[in-house]
């Protein structure tokens, strides 16, 4: 896949779970996530931190922030794009090598579908993704995860992968790559 096609499934994905992120009820933020130990409210400061860090790289700091982490995302998430459409072939984070463009738009586009499939599980609500976005995301997923790769080994932004089911969606075996338990629940976490 190109960096254009790469910008407009990342875009899909981003829109899918700002919406999503739109209708948090305010109860529903101290929630348990499948992301262990995370709440609501934190994975969706861990978005905009991940989100922010980035577009500063490229369009320099954002002025003022919400003590509501749902009234920022939008905005932060608008920057992201916009960062990553104006950066070249590479993309020069704080304290790294530069990557390649091709590829944080492949891992991020994974990452918040995830991330939305996370706060779908959280809030038991349903989640539809577009056939032709998670089939496009599947081999995403599969290359972010490969033998090898930075993002699954020890210190890694993902936990070791399920053992893929047959009888998954698209989606529960883009989940279970990145090391989460497509039949989680809420109750998983209840004491």
């Amino acid at each position: 896949m190109n960096v254009t096609d790469l910008l407009r499934l990342d875009a899909t994905a981003l829109a899918l779970i700002g919406h999503d992120v739109a209708l948090i009820p305010s109860s529903a933020l101290m929630k348990p996530t499948p992301c262990e130990g995370w709440t609501v409210a934190d994975l969706l400061r861990h978005m905009n931190e991940r989100h922010d860090a980035v577009a500063r790289t490229v369009l320099g700091p954002l002025d003022g922030e919400s003590e509501d982490p749902r009234d920022d995302f939008a905005r932060i998430a608008a920057r992201w794009t916009a960062a990553l459409q104006a950066t070249g072939p590479n993309l020069n984070l704080p304290s790294r090598e530069p990557v390649s463009t091709e590829w944080v738009l492949g891992v991020h586009t994974v990452d918040m579908l995830v991330h939305r499939w996370d706060l779908a599980s959280a809030l038991q609500t349903p989640l539809t993704v577009p056939a032709t976005l998670a089939e496009a995301a599947l081999p995403l997923a599969r290359a972010n995860t490969a033998p090898g790769s930075p993002l699954n080994r020890p210190g890694g932004a993902y936990r070791p992968p399920f053992a893929e089911d047959p009888a998954n969606s698209v989606m529960g075996t883009i989940v279970a790559l990145l090391g989460r338990n497509p039949q989680w629940t809420p109750q998983d976490h209840e004491g």
